[in-house]
């Protein structure tokens, strides 16, 4: 079985992203349901919506059940692995379109599980994942870079060489790094923003170069 946490922008994404796995590939991930705590009942994209409650009433049954955070905000995200990390039957897998670029060579790029990579997202070598990392449509990720759990990489954005990117951080669309930096767990690095050094404080970064505003 799989399933989808979430009903909202993210989640239809996913699902698309998950359809065009399936299409071009031979693994299918097609969801069986979406998990919500809006729109109970109702359907989206032929797939019953159900509560958190009639979920957890499946997952007692003990069966193999692959599920995907179909959720944009990091913390939030971290908040429903921790409610699921104790159940020994459900599954993180790694969602891959097959047009994402990465060196598949061995030992050039690990990482965990639950992460899910876009169309004409580029990693390139040397790269350490955590996680549930999102690296959304056209984004690169330069060499030597390691990035902590739950952070989500957006569309446009571009990370440089030996970064180092702490837990549950948030790139707004368009953001980019220089190399060698350091930035801090939970940070938001704001659309379009240019982080010229290292972010060691957490907070909302805005700007070229990037400031912090709170």
């Amino acid at each position: 079985m799989n399933v989808i946490f979430g009903s909202a922008g993210f989640a239809k994404e996913l699902d698309w992203l998950i359809y065009e796995i399936a299409e071009k590939t031979n693994i299918d991930f097609t969801p069986n349901y979406f998990v919500s705590k809006s729109d109970v009942g109702s359907t989206l994209n032929g797939k019953k919506i159900i509560s958190e409650g009639e979920f957890f009433k499946i997952v007692e049954t003990g069966i193999s059940i692959n599920v995907f955070l179909g959720v944009g905000s990091p913390i939030i995200k971290e908040k429903i692995y921790e409610n699921l990390k104790h159940f020994k039957n459900l599954n993180y897998p790694n969602l891959i379109h097959p047009n994402a670029i990465m060196d598949k060579r061995e030992g050039m790029l690990k990482m965990g599980f639950g992460n899910v990579f876009f169309p004409s997202s580029v990693l390139t070598t040397y790269i350490t994942i955590g996680n549930f990392v999102l690296f959304y449509l056209d984004c690169s990720v330069g060499h030597d870079t390691e990035i902590e759990s739950f952070t989500t990489i957006s569309p446009g954005c571009h990370i440089s060489g030996n970064v180092k990117i702490g837990k549950t951080v948030y790139f707004g669309t368009g953001a980019v790094t220089v190399e060698k930096i350091e930035i801090k767990s939970n940070s938001i690095i704001g659309a379009g923003a240019t982080v010229t050094n290292s972010i060691v404080e957490q907070g909302t970064y805005v700007g070229t170069p990037a400031k912090k505003i709170k």
